[in-house]
């Protein structure tokens, strides 16, 4: 495994929990009138500036690249189960 494998291996552990930890919390919702690139940035912001996130934001970001980051994010969440919530 490369190193940006390894980096992009850790950085989604990170994601996965952020999701499933805002998504308990109610702090994440999905309505139909987003568009979802403009969601998945909103969300970036949230999970960069809300204190329960921060700390494994920038440790991403000492991974990835904020691009790869944002896709990797893209890539993780689960919009069926949001659109259910």
């Amino acid at each position: 495994m490369t190193s940006l494998e390894k980096n992009k291996s850790a950085s989604r552990i990170i994601l996965q929990s952020h999701i499933e930890k805002a998504f308990t919390e109610k702090i994440i919702q999905w309505n139909d009138g987003l568009n979802y690139t403009e969601f998945i940035r909103a969300l970036w912001r949230l999970f960069l500036h809300h204190d329960s996130f921060k700390e494994g934001t920038q440790d991403i970001l000492g991974k990835l690249s904020e691009e790869d980051a944002i896709q990797l994010l893209s890539d993780e969440i689960d919009i069926t189960k949001l659109k259910a919530s």
